[in-house]
């Protein structure tokens, strides 16, 4: 047992060299304060290291209203027990060594992180802007 807990130990910290974003996780509500209503942001974790991935960029083949869609599907990794949450919360990149066009775009979570002997916890998300 412990080859295989070294052996992830080993994958954690490899998978940590391609964190090359910085990401703050955030909800968003309507103020029933104010009118009208405006977006208020909770943070649920900022300055968390993360690595924004494109796992494919595929066209379909359905066609609808025949036109086959491009489908590109994006997943952002943190390191395991930073930050753990559901589907829907928010993701911003606030900083970017490997590509300076990445800060400032936003994702939403569509599910919960896989979680176990991982060397990432894997958000699948979906750009929201």
């Amino acid at each position: 047992m412990s080859f295989v807990l070294s052996t992830l130990a080993l994958g954690r910290r490899m998978a940590a060299i391609r964190f090359t974003e910085t990401v703050e996780f955030f909800t968003e509500a309507l103020s029933d304060t104010t009118f009208p209503p405006t977006k208020v942001e909770t943070v649920v974790a900022a300055g968390v290291p993360a690595r924004v991935k494109i796992t494919s960029s595929v066209v379909s083949e359905k066609d609808i209203a025949g036109q086959a869609p491009a489908v590109m599907q994006r997943e952002v990794h943190v390191p395991v027990g930073s930050v753990a949450v559901g589907p829907s919360v928010f993701v911003r990149v606030t900083a970017s060594t490997a590509d300076p066009g990445m800060v400032g775009r936003v994702f939403r979570t569509g599910m919960r992180s896989g979680v176990g002997q991982v060397t990432v916890w894997r958000y699948p998300v979906e750009e929201v802007s």
